[in-house]
Formats: C-alpha cells, structure tokens, sequence
C-alpha cells in the first residue's frame, strides 16, 4: 500500500474515532491518544520529510477534522507549493480542503476563491459545484448559485438538495411561486424521504406561511426513521409560532386520532411552554386509549398534576412511574414535592424520604440538593440547608441558583453579612444572561435600578417560551418593591404578560413560597385574585 493511502487510512481511523468517541468521557480519552498517536506519525514522518506533499497533504486533513484550521490552511497552502503540476487530482483535492476550511471559518470569500481554482482543475466535479452552488448563495450571489444549482440537476434531474437551493434562491427574489414549485416538485418525487418535507417547511417559513410548514415537520416526523432534525424544527418553531405548530398538531391528531406520537409531541411542547394543561390532556388521551406505555409518560402527567395543584392524582401517576423504572432520580424529587403538598402540606416525613431516595440514586443532584435545602429551610434548620447548598457550589462554583440561596441563607438567617456579599458578588461575575439570576443579586447589593434593567433585558431577550420570564421578572420586581422605584404596578403588569403567554403552573402562581425566586410579595396586591381568575383557562385540562 502507498504511504499516502496508509497515512490517509490513519486520519479515517482517527475520524471514526471522534464520531464513535462522543459517548463518554473514557471514550474521549481514547479519542484524544489516538489523534496525538496519529499526528505524532504525521509529524515524525514531515520532520524527516519536508518535502512529503502527500503526508502534509494527510496531515492538513487531520488537522481540519482536529479544528485546528490555521494550521490546517498552512499545510494546504505548503502543499500547493510542493506538489508537482502533473499531481492535478492532489491539487483540486487540496483546494476542495481549503474551502471547507474556509467554511468551517465563516471566510467565505476565500471560500470561493478556493473553490474556483478547485474547478478549474475539474469543472465536472458535482462535490464543487454543489459547494459553489451553495457558498454563492451564502454570499448572495444569486446567479452564480443558480447557474450551479441549474448544472447539478442537468446531471441528475432528482437531485432534491438543489431544487431546494433553487427555491432558496427564488424566495428572496420574491418569486414565491417558483419557489413552492421547486420543494414541491421534490416532495412529489420523494415522498418517503423526510429531508423534502424539512426542506419544504423552511421554504415556507421564509414565506411566513407557519402552519403549513409546521404541517410539513410532521410529515418528517411520520415518514422516516431519523426525526432530530424535524423535531428539532418543530420545537424552534413553537418558540416563535407556538399558535401555528399546535394547530397543525390538531389537525393531523384529527386525520390520525391513533397515532400517539402526535400527542406526545404535542405535551412535549406544550410542557415546554409552560402549559400544563394542554400537555396533560395529551397525555391522558394517551394513557387512555392505551397508544403508549412508558413511564415517561407517567411521569409528565405527574409533574402536570403537581403543577395544577392535582396532587392526589399526581401520586398516582408518579408512583406508576416509579412502578415501570424506579432508578429515576427525578422522579423522586418530583414524588417528594406532590408528598409535601397534599393534604394540608407540610409532609415533612415523606418528602425527606424520597429526596433522600433521590440522591441515593445520583448524590450529585443539583435539584435533590436545592429541595432538601429549601425543605431544610422552611423548618429553620438553616445549618444542615447550609451544607446541602455547599455541596453544591462545591462540585460548580458557578451555579447561581445556589449561590443566590446560599446567599440569602447568609443574608437573612445567619446574618453573616460578608458571606452573603461575596456569594452575590460572585453572581455578577457570572453573565448577564437569564440563568445567572443577576438581577436578584444586583437587588441584594442595593444596585436597584441595575436589577431593573435586568428585568427589562430579559424580558426582551425572551430566551424562555411560555411567560416564564415575566414571572422571574414579576418576582424581582416584587422584591425591590416597584412602587418605591417610582415604577408602580411593574410586578403586577409582568404577572398580567405571564398570563397572556400561558404560564400555566398554577401552583408557581397561588402557592410558591420557597426562597428565592417567587411570588409571595405580588400576591399581596388587591388586584392578584381577579387576574387569576380572569386567566383561570391557563391552569385548566383542555378538555
């Protein structure tokens, strides 16, 4: 065997390794020695051998696939150098690897630069008038992109990837018409494929035609086995089109009213966004018509019910969950919540119990951890809530929710002023994003106005579906006591917009009081209980 197709075995070799080696992290440890074990030959063999074009050729690849570009492009351009005129299929080779690394960086006008030399070396290569095609439409030239989409379906008429270039190029063109035609065409010649009905839905979408192309997604969904991407789409788009995804849900569970999938994935989005009733009715019809039986199912049905305040009904479908995979450590943290608050609450016994349960199955838990503190809390046993929130901050110094109750720990049942400081000074260094929890520290530290302008900001950003984040801000908000920042009403104006984007947990709402972040403080304006009851739809089972 020649040395260069031994060398390029290896980079398969080590290739394979990285996508085999996602697993875990003995497997990437694995992963690693093999790629240094290969580089290490790589580089033996150049260090005897500068001129060896065909092994720096090896090497550039592998350091492509390592993400190493700089070094990558440097062996590509040395091996451009190096390699005799005749050697014509190296040179397009290393030109094809110099686009996609060029790609790889966002550099696309190298990239078509590279490219172009690629063919003029082979003009017949369909892999670079594919890349051509599609760079040129990344750079918005449009009619370089046609032209090269229009040469790829000369040579083969079926090629479904560039009609849906072609509609691509159609759409911002305004042609509309011609672009349906296109992904049309391909869902009419491939209609077992789901890739035609991904490609189809983001051609509508960039029409803003959303409940079409949501029906599209779940035509993926329903004819291949491979569903991430057009899951994945789905879920994306209810955060923008929540309205559009779920009436098209509804109309496919009428034309199919026994096909599960379709309700679970219905619950699954409605959970996500924070309505609990709907996805609970989705799960019932799927435990009552028997289409699954999986404990997950269960399990969401429990958190649903727990949500509603249906806590009887909530251990029920918890403990089933339990019954059919009882290693889950969430479902005990979930079980010891619905435990403490049936009843008249305060079931201190049980709810131990299963926490306890919980981290016997993962002592790490954050959430296991944060339940039993705040359990902990609330009967004043401030030191042993101390402890399960260092264990924390222990293992992730940079987990904000326990910093902040650490903090408020510290702050307000310790008195231990300096340890409260530092634990809401180490938030500010954490981001200024929605998880950091930075406005509530910035509150703690008397930077008020600062902690508004986070409430402001992530409202904005509305990273979370489904009204959460005007809850946090309605909390906050509460905190400083909007009436005092001359901005009255803040609070409640935020819990009006929760309401209006379906926040659907009826016991965040009504009963919550855990520290840190609720709503006790709002429930004290005169005008709380009829805005709930002018919401009540939200914490309804649709029926």
């Amino acid at each position: 065997m020649k040395l260069r197709n031994i060398f390029l075995l290896l980079a398969l070799l080590a290739t394979f390794s990285t996508a085999w080696s996602q697993t875990s992290g003995d497997d990437a440890r694995v992963r690693d020695k093999i790629t240094q074990a290969v580089m290490k030959v790589y580089d033996e063999q150049l260090q005897n051998k500068p001129g060896d074009y065909e092994t720096r050729f090896a090497r550039a690849n592998q350091l492509f696939y390592n993400g190493e570009y700089a070094q990558a492009l440097a062996d590509a351009n040395e091996v451009l150098e190096q390699v005799p005129e005749k050697e014509k299929n190296l040179a397009f080779d290393t030109y094809m690897l110099k686009a996609r690394i060029f790609d790889a960086q966002g550099n696309y006008g190298e990239e078509v630069e590279a490219l172009r030399a690629a063919s003029a070396l082979n003009p017949k290569s369909m892999g670079c008038i594919d890349m051509l095609a599609k760079v040129s439409l990344k750079v918005n030239d449009l009619d370089a992109a046609e032209r090269n989409f229009q040469s790829i379906l000369r040579d083969t008429p079926m090629n479904y990837d560039a009609m849906y270039g072609l509609a691509k190029i159609e759409v911002q063109r305004n042609n509309y018409e011609k672009a349906a035609s296109y992904v049309d065409k391909a869902v009419s010649l491939f209609t077992a494929e789901p890739q035609v009905y991904i490609n189809r839905a983001d051609i509508l979408s960039r029409m803003q035609q959303y409940e079409p192309a949501a029906q599209d997604l779940i035509s993926a969904l329903s004819v291949g086995s491979d569903t991430g991407a057009a899951l994945q789409s789905l879920i994306a788009m209810s955060d923008t089109h929540y309205d559009a995804v779920m009436n098209a849900l509804a109309n496919s569970i009428d034309k199919a009213p026994r096909v599960g999938m379709f309700y679970y994935v219905r619950s699954s989005i409605a959970l996500r966004h924070v309505h609990y009733g709907q996805a609970l009715k989705d799960l019932q019809a799927i435990i009552s018509n028997n289409l699954y039986d999986f404990h997950s199912i269960y399990g969401d049905a429990a958190l649903c019910q727990m949500e509603l305040m249906e806590y009887d009904e909530a251990l029920a479908s918890i403990n089933k969950a339990i019954e059919m995979k009882g290693d889950e450590a969430d479902y005990y943290i979930l079980k010891s919540r619905i435990e403490f608050n049936r009843g008249q609450g305060g079931n201190y016994g049980a709810a131990y119990a299963d926490l306890d349960k919980a981290l016997s199955l993962n002592p790490a838990s954050v959430e296991a951890l944060m339940a039993k503190a705040r359990l902990l809390i609330s009967q004043r046993k401030d030191a042993d809530a101390l402890k399960c929130v260092n264990a924390i901050i222990d293992r992730d110094a940079a987990c904000s929710e326990a910093l902040l109750l650490r903090g408020w720990i510290n702050k307000y049942r310790l008195k231990n002023a300096v340890a409260a400081t530092n634990d809401f000074e180490a938030m500010l260094r954490l981001g200024n994003d929605y998880n950091s929890l930075r406005g509530f520290a910035l509150h703690e530290l008397g930077n008020d106005m600062e902690a508004r302008d986070w409430a402001k900001q992530i409202i904005q950003d509305g990273i979370l579906p489904g009204g959460q984040t005007y809850i946090t801000a309605s909390a906050l908000y509460s905190d400083i006591g909007d009436v005092e920042m001359g901005d009255k009403g803040a609070s409640i104006d935020c819990l009006r917009s929760a309401l209006a984007n379906g926040f659907g947990s009826l016991y965040e709402i009504k009963v919550n009081e855990s520290p840190y972040v609720n709503l006790k403080l709002v429930r004290r304006y005169p005008e709380f209980n009829t805005i709930i009851e002018q919401n009540e739809d939200c914490f309804k089972v649709k029926r």
